[in-house]
């Protein structure tokens, strides 16, 4: 691979990496503790996350749940609920 190639490819990892962490989305996650606050920690393909924000309708969160979490690009997330076992 030439000089050039190698720079287009990793201009093309590093805006793929920016789209990537710039848009939100959603992921599934293990949860890794609960609080009596409304919140979790979870676990993510992308790593631990410490307390996460749980909506109501999900009232009795129990460690390693598999659950629905949402994210946005100002690294917000909030837990929508579990999975059915």
């Amino acid at each position: 691979m030439n000089p050039r190639q190698r720079l287009a490819d990793a201009v093309q990892r590093a805006a793929s990496r920016t789209v990537v962490q710039e848009s939100s989305g959603w992921c599934l996650a293990s949860v890794a503790a609960v609080y009596g606050d409304g919140t979790v920690d979870i676990i993510t393909a992308r790593g631990p996350i410490a307390k996460v924000r749980r909506l109501k309708a999900y009232a009795s969160p129990v460690v390693g749940d598999t659950v629905k979490v949402d994210f946005n690009p100002d690294g917000n997330w909030i837990v929508v609920g579990a999975l059915a076992s």
